[in-house]
């Protein structure tokens, strides 16, 4: 129950900041932001012209999938970070928002919570990985409403989308549109998070 009180209260402080690029890492029981990395507008991929000059596809290139015969850590294991799991590419393809800074957590091996945000023109991106239970994880706040279609069972609270993949819980939050599309672009990145945890 405190595990979901300190959740929650990580999620108030986020929905308070408004994205500011720093993290209530006091209130998320993590550590302070540990770097910073400002980024170039992400390059659109496709195929070359005639001429050489790239033509974009519509597609982003998929960060490395698993290595082949690499257990997953839905269960058991060291978190991934997850500014490793999404390419700058893709999170640009699955927001429709250019990258302005990466936010990462400056975390190690063995952390019980890793996040990776990524500040985007007119909105955000922000991907909390932590261990739970089942049992936990059902302990949500009457607020919350039910989200099928992604992982094994998920809710969305105060524009979070929880997703609960093994012992994972993945909290993903996108703002920057509707709350209806925000919370399609976060089912998006869970979906394409899932494979790679």
């Amino acid at each position: 129950m405190k595990h979901r009180l300190v959740a929650l209260t990580a999620v108030v402080a986020v929905a308070f900041t408004g994205g500011c690029g720093a993290l209530g890492s006091a209130a998320a029981g993590v550590s302070d932001i540990g770097s910073t990395t400002p980024t170039s507008k992400a390059t659109p991929t496709g195929e070359a012209g005639p001429t050489g000059d790239v033509k974009a596809t519509g597609k982003a290139a998929p960060a490395e999938e698993k290595a082949p015969g690499k257990a997953s850590v839905k269960d058991a294991g060291d978190l991934p970070d997850p500014c490793t799991l999404l390419s700058e590419a893709e999170v640009v393809d699955l927001t429709d928002r250019e990258i302005t800074q990466i936010d990462e957590d400056g975390g190690a091996a063995g952390d019980a919570t890793r996040y990776c945000q990524w500040q985007q023109s007119g909105g955000q991106l922000a991907v909390f990985l932590s261990r739970t239970t089942a049992e936990d994880f059902d302990i949500t706040i009457n607020e919350a409403e039910w989200v099928d279609g992604v992982g094994h069972d998920a809710y969305t609270h105060s524009g979070h989308l929880y997703v609960l993949h093994g012992t994972v819980q993945i909290d993903v939050y996108s703002r920057g549109a509707s709350d209806a599309q925000n919370l399609a672009d976060a089912k998006s990145v869970a979906k394409a998070l899932i494979p790679r945890i």
